[in-house]
């Protein structure tokens, strides 16, 4: 989901449209002495709608057990497969049905579809892994007793794929801590830093998304990320170029997140690495290109920390 992981999310099926518009329409949630746009909500419309919820929660579950049967019949097309994979993604995007759909055993089905040999297959698990696991704790401590970090490790160098691995790993260990460190314990953090180096773009605009992320989050791991280099190998993919690159962002605001570590700055003060060569230029082909702003302020701060700071030193 490219949702904000930040706001709670909105309703996508009739199921949570339904819960959603139960529960916005409660009257006391109405602020007093104001005039309502709409009338509150009588009895028996409340009552068609509690039925309604109540029937389509009966039949949510009748629908995925359809699309499990599907995913586990050897005869099943993989077109089939995918198929019933994104059936199963419309309704698990409501936190609750995500969390029945681990009751009814439908977790079962993760590990044989993330080893698929089609990648489209293997797509459409990770992107329901991502989706059951954001802003769900419930659903990340489900995933992490599957033991399934090892192989979304593992299909980070999947070409077709690598990116939305990344993905389902960031929707597990972000704000949910057991997930974190079973991740820290294999190696996740090396390989979020190998991963910037990668052939495809969408993997390394994901992997300084997360180090971002978590360094905001905890600032041991921004410590760790640079006692593993993390500095050096993002200055060297740190490439100016004249126009807006999403790339360039997120590398720049994984940067300007590092070097609120003193040890940081002083790798950046490291000539040979042409990190204010690299700041001013950036600066200078973008000037006053207002897709760029971003960018551009991110450079500014990072050289705002690692070089005004030397300046004033070398003058005392």
């Amino acid at each position: 989901s490219s949702e904000d992981p930040e706001q709670p999310r909105q309703p996508r099926n009739l199921q949570g449209l339904l819960k959603f518009a139960l529960e916005s329409t409660k009257s006391e949630d109405a602020p007093e002495n104001v005039e309502p746009h709409f009338g509150p909500m009588d009895e028996e419309r409340r009552k068609f709608l509690e039925e309604a919820l109540k029937s389509l929660t009966i039949d949510f579950v009748d629908e995925i057990n359809e699309s499990l049967k599907v995913l586990t019949n050897a005869a099943s097309t993989n077109d089939e497969k995918v198929e019933a994979l994104e059936h199963i993604i419309d309704f698990v995007d409501d936190i609750d049905t995500a969390n029945d759909f681990y009751k009814i055993g439908g977790f079962s089905v993760i590990l044989p579809n993330l080893s698929s040999e089609s990648p489209e297959v293997r797509a459409g698990t990770l992107r329901l892994v991502a989706e059951l696991a954001q802003n769900n704790p419930f659903s990340q401590k489900a995933l992490l007793h599957l033991n399934i970090l090892q192989k979304l490790i593992e299909l980070l160098s999947d070409n077709s794929n690598g990116h939305l691995a990344m993905h389902a790993i960031s929707c597990m260990v972000r704000s949910y801590e057991p997930c974190l460190a079973a991740f820290i314990e294999i190696g996740g953090l090396e390989c979020i830093i190998g991963c910037l180096q990668s052939d495809v773009d969408k993997l390394r605009i994901k992997s300084a998304f997360l180090m971002s992320s978590l360094c905001s989050e905890w600032e041991a791991i921004r410590d760790e990320f640079v006692k593993l280099e993390a500095v050096e190998r993002v200055i060297a993919v740190i490439e100016p170029k004249e126009g807006y690159d999403p790339k360039l962002e997120a590398f720049l605001s994984a940067l300007n997140l590092l070097v609120n570590n003193p040890n940081a700055v002083k790798i950046c003060q490291d000539s040979k690495l042409n990190l204010k060569e690299k700041l001013d230029s950036i600066e200078r082909i973008n000037k006053g290109k207002e897709e760029c702003r971003e960018e551009i302020e991110y450079g500014q701060r990072i050289y705002k920390k690692c070089f005004e700071v030397e300046t004033e030193d070398s003058e005392r």
